[in-house]
């Protein structure tokens, strides 16, 4: 199989959508991380809620640092993308064929680490609903 621009810029729209999805989440994750940090130092609070905080940020903390790993995998498969790009311009069609691999590759361990954040997400809403009943 030969590639050709047209196959390799069927990725070049999912990675800026991805990074946008990554950013707004990254986002909502560190607004709330810092409201319960201030919430923290507060002199008011009993030590029952305290605990609960340094949980709650415990978590928050995972799921920024999965994001973070979703980012530079959307970066690599950006830079693989772009390097694909410059093989078909060098005529050097095997190395093509090899970087759009792993481009693809790189973006499903991508999009796989995001699944594994989002699961997380559900997984603590459902402790503290079971908390709530």
């Amino acid at each position: 199989m030969e590639l050709t621009y047209s196959t390799i810029a069927l990725l070049f729209p999912a990675i800026p959508l991805m990074f946008l999805v990554y950013s707004n989440t990254s986002m909502g994750i560190g607004a709330r991380l810092r409201e319960i940090l201030e919430k923290a130092h507060e002199e008011t609070i009993t030590e029952t809620v305290k605990q609960r905080i340094r949980d709650e940020a415990l978590y928050l903390s995972k799921r920024l640092a999965l994001l973070r790993i979703c980012q530079v995998f959307a970066g690599l498969t950006f830079l693989l993308n772009i390097s694909t790009m410059f093989s078909i311009y060098a005529m050097e069609q095997v190395l093509a064929q090899s970087l759009f691999a792993g481009a693809v590759i790189v973006f499903m361990i991508s999009i796989i680490c995001y699944l594994v954040e989002i699961f997380i997400a559900v997984a603590a809403i459902r402790t503290i609903w079971n908390k709530i009943k």
